[in-house]
């Protein structure tokens, strides 16, 4: 071939080839390359603090006009960095490359609080106060998810004790974010009732009676408490019962029903409750009296102090409550009752027989006798009948307690 045909050849396929490169730039730039990321629900999201975000499956894919009209899915890389207990606003990005094209798709995640915080109320210790009584707040709590513990920002008002009627207490809180909770307490305010003294039943002591005996229960109503009203029935004997919030309290009623005096012993019976004040206490012995008032259609005006008046375990809860105590109960309308016999079923005895021998060497030589037994004590309640042949034989007469009894107190020691 000569160098002319040669040169010809040459120059045809440089042709050619100036002619591809010229077609295929000018396809590529009519095809329009770009590319496009997937994305169905938009550019932002709200979650909640501390709750769960799902990352939304974001491809790209290269498109063009004339190529990949529907596109060819390419690689992306990803920055998806967030914490959704931490408040903020959070950038995730998706980044891709092909043809010499760069493009990003950023999506926005902004962590919010919008929860209010939440009150917790201790529950009353009774369902009404008097509206001579100091109001003692049961104590509530809150707590925010972001903050924390936020009982310190709460705001309690509305109450008017000395409204008698329904009143209420509004307990408000707001966190560091603007979210505010409310709570109601509904508070019950009544008049303080006077107490009623029952008839007085004064027993009638024939010349040349040994005395009398007033046969007292604490902590009833119980279990053996029905035998026992049987016991005294039986023998027409009337006795007195200082009575708590437990047990069956129909049986409340039929004390009364019976002829049987009932006092106030306490409505819990927790020393650690009852004596943790003054308000405490009468709180807890106006409980009790409502329920006397809903069983016997009265209210009672004796009681006997949970331990007696001489305990000394209100000490720990309380120094000097005692000796407040035995002074304002009195001026309040109350009669309270120690005792000068006892049975021991309180203590180290626990036989009916030694129940028996403690109560009538301890009546012996006396004009009258206040005993304490337990009818929540099984053994106690099977000393009874012995004890009421006893007296009966000996020439006691058994009667009641009520407000114009003769009393013992036995000396304060706190």
């Amino acid at each position: 071939m000569g160098r002319e045909r040669i040169k010809a050849v040459a120059g045809i396929i440089l042709a050619a080839v100036l002619l591809t490169v010229t077609v295929s730039g000018l396809v590529f730039r009519l095809n329009r390359f770009k590319i496009v990321f997937s994305e169905p629900t938009g550019k932002t999201d709200t979650v909640e603090y501390g709750g769960e975000y799902t990352v939304p499956q974001v491809k790209a894919f290269l498109v063009g006009k004339i190529f990949y009209k529907s596109g060819k899915e390419i690689k992306t890389s990803k920055d998806l960095k967030f914490d959704t207990k931490t408040l903020g606003s959070y950038k995730l990005s998706w980044s891709a490359s092909a043809a010499g094209i760069n493009g990003s798709f950023v999506r926005t995640v902004n962590v919010v609080d919008t929860t209010p915080p939440v009150i917790t109320l201790n529950p009353a210790s009774k369902s009404f106060m008097y509206s001579d009584e100091k109001y003692v707040e049961p104590g509530f709590s809150a707590t925010d998810a972001v903050d924390g513990d936020v009982t310190a920002k709460v705001i309690a008002s509305g109450i008017d004790t000395k409204k008698v009627g329904e009143s209420q207490i509004t307990y408000t809180v707001t966190d560091n974010n603007g979210n505010t909770a409310t709570a109601v307490r509904k508070v019950t305010v009544k008049e303080r009732p006077k107490p009623v003294t029952p008839p007085v039943v004064s027993p009638t002591v024939s010349p040349g009676s040994a005395g009398v005996i007033y046969l007292t229960f604490d902590d009833g109503p119980g279990a053996h408490t029905a035998r026992l009203l049987d016991i005294l029935k039986k023998y027409n004997v009337k006795a007195t019962f200082f009575v708590t919030g437990g047990g069956d309290r129909s049986l409340i009623a039929r004390e009364a029903q019976e002829g049987h005096s009932v006092g106030i012993h306490s409505f819990s019976h927790v020393y650690s409750n009852i004596y943790s004040s003054d308000e405490a206490f009468f709180a807890d012995i106006n409980t009790m009296n409502e329920i006397i008032k809903e069983q016997t259609g009265s209210y009672t005006n004796i009681l006997r102090f949970p331990g007696g008046g001489s305990n000394t375990v209100s000490a720990k809860y309380n120094a000097g409550i005692m000796t407040r105590l035995t002074a304002a109960v009195g001026e309040k309308g109350f009669k309270y009752f120690d005792w000068n016999v006892v049975s021991g079923d309180a203590g180290g005895t626990k036989s009916a027989d030694k129940v028996y021998s403690n109560v009538i060497n301890g009546i012996r030589g006396k004009s009258y006798a206040i005993v304490l037994q337990h009818d929540i004590k099984g053994f106690s309640v099977n000393a009874v009948e012995r004890i009421i042949v006893w007296g009966l034989n000996n020439g006691y007469t058994f009667a009641p307690l009520n407000y114009d009894s003769p009393t013992v107190h036995q000396r304060v020691n706190n």
